[in-house]
């Protein structure tokens, strides 16, 4: 198996339980809280996170793709940045200050019923999540998956336990809710810096001349990453101001089950993005296709299945309030199946140290996405909002498709259609799982 597909796998295992803990999660945000109080919940926990992909400036990007590329340098590469987000999380706490004063968020925040003090909790905490997410994409510019996932799993981990503690045991309601994400935050640094440092090459120590290198990648990954976060969530913020809270409730219980399905884009992009960074031109083009058409026949299966059992899943976890829930869902997996492919194809083209391509992207779909939702929401709710999703969604891999054929000179048949050899490496893998104990097979017929 090669390093790929073993980190893949990895990542997917990891996703996999990390669904598992997202549902459970939502389910108990859901019960407890209402429509209502699911809606503003969403709300406190996006605010800060637009804030802070807003000032990450790409320095997490950046050390993925440093680290990949000079990894005996690591360690001191991803200490001076991890301190140079936890001062730039310092600023944007000061920012938010002058922000918050200003009346049209004060209005908007009023208009969408979101209690200011509990954003304040999560917002002084942003030295601490940027400070984790750049230690944690450094570990995965390591290429260790295992240290990676089990990383990125402490902080879901522990909300989901702080949740049954304060909501469920204690009833403290949203406050709970959002103390329990404030503590898994600070959780996720410490399980960020432990798995990095332990296998990180180099000396800790500030490395002069990093940050204008790293910036220079950074910024231009930073504006993809802030149009992909505002063209993925503008729905959200949106419904919950010209719908109110309860829509956003059931709109955010449909985006969360449709998201699911990113399960496996998101764990083979990820390790996507370093092989790439790393790779020789002519691996980078076997690659890419084959995890691109492997994931969206994946997508598109699981999609389907999904459509079947979306109104007596939502019934039976979430109750039959949510019912509201099951047409949005409906009309969000065509995009969730086109985001499976365009987050492909951004991992390659970021990898190939085109950031500036997906950044243009994004940011013309957001757009569209954000035009479409004031359009369609007064019209039709949160049914307009999952059909602009779905749209703009579908946009972007359609420009990403292109940008990359032109690249690479890769015909759009390579990342759709399915391969003989696809099919035998299915059964393959279905024979292998079939067996227990040594496999008798060589090296050579299990390579990818």
């Amino acid at each position: 198996m090669s390093r790929l597909s073993r980190g893949a796998s990895q990542t997917f295992a990891a996703r996999g339980l990390a669904l598992v803990i997202g549902i459970a999660s939502s389910v108990i945000l859901a019960r407890l809280l209402g429509p209502e109080g699911r809606g503003e919940y969403t709300l406190i926990i996006l605010i800060p996170a637009l804030i802070q992909i807003t000032g990450v400036f790409g320095a997490d990007t950046a050390a993925i793709y440093l680290i990949a590329r000079r990894r005996d340098e690591a360690a001191p590469i991803g200490f001076t940045l991890a301190a140079i987000g936890a001062l730039l999380g310092l600023l944007l706490i000061v920012v938010y200050g002058a922000v918050s004063q200003l009346e049209p968020y004060a209005h908007y925040l009023e208009t969408a019923h979101v209690p200011a003090d509990l954003i304040w909790i999560l917002v002084a905490l942003l030295p601490v999540t940027l400070a984790a997410s750049i230690l944690t994409a450094a570990v995965l510019g390591l290429e260790q998956y295992r240290r990676y996932n089990l990383a990125t799993l402490a902080a879901p981990i522990a909300n989901l336990i702080l949740l049954l503690v304060l909501v469920v045991g204690m009833r403290m309601g949203i406050a709970g809710a959002v103390a329990a994400a404030a503590a898994a935050s600070a959780l996720g640094l410490a399980a960020a810096a432990a798995a990095f440092f332990a296998v990180a090459p180099g000396r800790v120590r500030w490395q002069r001349g990093l940050v204008s290198e790293a910036f220079s990648y950074g910024v231009r990954a930073h504006v993809a990453n802030l149009a992909w976060f505002l063209h993925y969530r503008a729905d959200m913020f949106l419904v919950g101001y010209l719908t109110g809270p309860a829509a956003l409730g059931y709109y955010a219980v449909a985006v969360g089950l449709a998201e699911k399905l990113y399960l496996v884009p998101s764990a083979v992009g990820t390790v996507l993005f370093p092989r790439i960074a790393a790779a020789e031109p002519e691996e980078a083009r076997r690659v890419t296709p084959r995890a691109c058409r492997h994931t969206l026949w994946l997508t598109i299966g699981f999609s389907l299945i999904l459509a079947l059992v979306a109104q007596p899943l939502i019934h039976g976890l979430y109750g039959a309030r949510f019912s509201f829930s099951v047409a949005p869902l409906w009309l969000l997996l065509p995009g969730i199946v086109s985001l499976a492919v365009s987050r492909l194809l951004s991992a390659d083209l970021n990898g190939r140290g085109m950031p500036g391509v997906v950044a243009r992207a994004n940011a013309g779909m957001a757009v569209l996405n954000i035009a479409l939702n004031l359009w369609w929401i007064p019209l039709w709710g949160v049914m307009g909002a999952a059909a602009a999703t779905s749209v703009s969604y579908s946009a972007t891999v359609i420009l990403l498709t292109r940008r990359y054929v032109l690249t690479t000179g890769v015909p759009v048949s390579e990342l759709v259609r399915f391969t003989r050899e696809d099919r035998r490496e299915l059964l393959r893998a279905a024979s292998l799982l079939e067996r227990s104990g040594p496999t008798t097979k060589t090296s050579e017929q299990l390579r990818p």
